[in-house]
């Protein structure tokens, strides 16, 4: 699955917006290219099921997050620039709350600050705009399936690791305790063939 779509937003008084947007056919990841008045670049959303660990019931608290920056492999893409500013970080996205998306630039410090207040307008309502349309793709369930499998390979390394060194500590200690039993039984053997001379 690897889908190219185009769309069109009008953004009021931010002018029209175009997006193409391609799926990401391991991940469930996908990228969108933007142009519109004083924005341009591309972003990547990505189900929140991808950082979510299968194992652990815990509840998502966003249902996407979107990279202001994620390069693909082997091409580093445009990241998103809003009036000549670059966004930076990921923003956590409810799709029933896309008026609360935040967005983020590099502070003079080296530290994410939000955007300035007009800046911010314009990038919540291009990020707002993308967040709607990934919400009603037709292949959402795919896109959801595909994040699962992805996470859950990543989490069955992760834990057959985790199970290996543990299994290794445990072998580790068994082997420990056999010699400690052993270095006891030496002793009480001593212990008894001194008493049994000294009688």
């Amino acid at each position: 699955m690897h889908d190219d779509r185009c769309a069109k937003r009008d953004l009021g008084r931010f002018g029209l917006l175009q997006m193409t947007s391609s799926a990401d056919s391991a991940t469930g990841a996908v990228r969108y290219w933007f142009t519109a008045p004083h924005m341009r670049g591309s972003v990547v959303l990505v189900p929140a099921l991808l950082f979510a660990d299968p194992t652990r019931p815990e509840k998502c608290p966003c249902d996407l997050y979107i990279f202001a920056r994620l390069d693909g492999p082997g091409r580093p893409e445009r990241p998103l620039t809003v009036n000549g500013i670059e966004l930076v970080g990921r923003s956590a996205v409810r799709t029933d709350a896309l008026d609360q998306i935040k967005t983020f630039r590099l502070g003079k410090t080296g530290v994410p600050e939000q955007l300035p207040p007009r800046s911010r307008l314009l990038a919540r309502a291009v990020l707002g705009a993308a967040a709607e349309h990934w919400s009603k793709r037709s292949d959402r369930d795919v896109l959801d399936a595909l994040a699962v499998r992805s996470t859950a390979q990543h989490f069955l390394g992760r834990y057959e690791a985790e199970l290996e060194r543990r299994e290794e500590a445990v072998r580790r200690a068994q082997q420990a305790l056999a010699d400690t039993r052993l270095r006891l039984s030496t002793l009480r053997g001593l212990i008894e063939s001194a008493e049994a001379v000294s009688r």
